[in-house]
């Protein structure tokens, strides 16, 4: 575990972590300087222990809200206030110069947006006073009151996302992930209900032979690009996992090369982790579900593609690793809230008494010891950021 201490740096400011990177921590913070509200970017450099601002924004509209995304050369931030234009702002990691600047009318309010890439964005918008006409048609037709279009920031172009279904599984449940030779996808999840209600709905569905599906799809983030802007009705994804009226299938965790997900068939009760390759699209059956009960939970760190299956017995927490991990650690139930599992070996849980005065337990289950720290926390992979 590398632990990266800066809570001197950022005692007491009023920051937001963008995100921790090998060697280096984005974050944004607000201050109010001489009545004026203001808000930097920061940058850390883990190794020369320097802070860098990459940009610095004054507000004469204190409504607006400010949302930050990371990408990978470069963070943008996005400035709404639920009206119907927003402010795009691309800052370079690398220069940390402001190389894109603009204001962007949206066709009814702004809603949510998620990134693609670098240069990609899809604008989520739903209905204002002066569309209000066009969002009714379009629940009318799609049975969906969102609009959605990619935004190219470099040429300024909108493509409309006539796609209507699969642009809302990339808001609510889209999972970027690199198949074996390096190229990128986008995995889509779409089950059909909760887990509870879907085996209800499934009895009902054999008495009116119904069919209803969970389904988990796939597409290249190239192909989704080229077909988004050639105005294409309904995209072309790739089904990964399918389960209709005998049982369910869910998405847990991109492990390696593999994509893991859960089937279960009803009929017998039988849950098992299943593993896709991304090589050959060959799936295995890699671990049986263990029952849950009250005491019992399942773990996932999709940072590192680690399950694990945690159960409490008296004053004891014990986490065994399920997938992609030999954990076999046991620690005191007073330790707190389980927030990660660092190396297999260090597990990390929220003691906090209120929220005014963070307070973070490190358990060491080799040396069968406790560290303490007010602070915050974030972590990614095996690097640990206390601020």
């Amino acid at each position: 575990m590398t632990v990266i201490d800066i809570r001197d740096e950022l005692y007491k400011r009023q920051i937001e972590i963008v995100e921790v990177s090998d060697g280096y921590i984005y974050y944004a913070e607000e201050k109010n300087v001489d009545g004026i509200d203001a808000l930097y970017l920061l940058e850390y450099n883990c190794e020369t222990e320097k802070e860098r601002v990459m940009a610095y924004f004054t507000f004469d509209d204190a409504s607006y809200i400010q949302h930050y995304y990371s990408c990978e050369n470069s963070i943008i931030l996005l400035f709404e206030n639920d009206g119907s234009k927003i402010w795009i702002v691309k800052i370079d990691k690398n220069s940390g110069c402001e190389v894109m600047l603009k204001s962007v009318p949206l066709v009814g309010r702004f809603y949510d947006c998620v990134p693609i890439d670098d240069n990609n964005l899809i604008i989520y918008t739903k209905a204002d006073d002066e569309n209000k006409s066009l969002f009714n048609r379009c629940l009318e037709t799609t049975d969906c009151d969102v609009i959605a279009n990619m935004y190219d920031m470099e040429k300024g172009f909108r493509y409309f996302i006539r796609d209507f279904h699969t642009a809302e599984l990339i808001r609510t449940n889209m999972h970027p992930f690199f198949d074996a030779k390096g190229k990128e996808y986008m995995l889509l999840c779409d089950p059909y209900s909760d887990e509870e209600s879907k085996e209800v709905y499934a009895e009902e569905a054999k008495r009116i032979k119904g069919d209803i599906r969970d389904n988990i799809w796939s597409i290249s983030k190239s192909k989704f690009l080229k077909e988004v802007r050639s105005g294409k009705e309904h995209l072309e994804l790739k089904k990964v996992a399918s389960a209709g009226i005998d049982g369910l299938v869910r998405f847990e965790c991109v492990s390696g090369d593999y994509i893991v997900f859960r089937a279960k068939k009803f009929s017998t009760g039988q849950e098992k982790f299943c593993a896709m390759s991304t090589v050959n699209g060959k799936v295995r059956p890699v671990s049986d579900v263990k029952r849950k009960s009250e005491s019992s939970q399942y773990y996932t760190d999709n940072s590192n593609g680690k399950i694990y299956y945690m159960f409490k017995d008296n004053d004891v927490v014990n986490l065994r690793g399920e997938i992609n991990s030999n954990a076999q650690i046991s620690f005191p139930k007073k330790l707190g809230r389980l927030k990660g599992c660092i190396d297999d070996r260090f597990v990390l849980a929220d003691c906090s008494k209120d929220d005014d005065e963070p307070m973070l337990s490190v358990y060491d289950s080799r040396l069968k010891t406790t560290d303490i720290f007010q602070a915050h926390c974030k972590t990614k992979g095996e690097i640990l950021v206390l601020f």
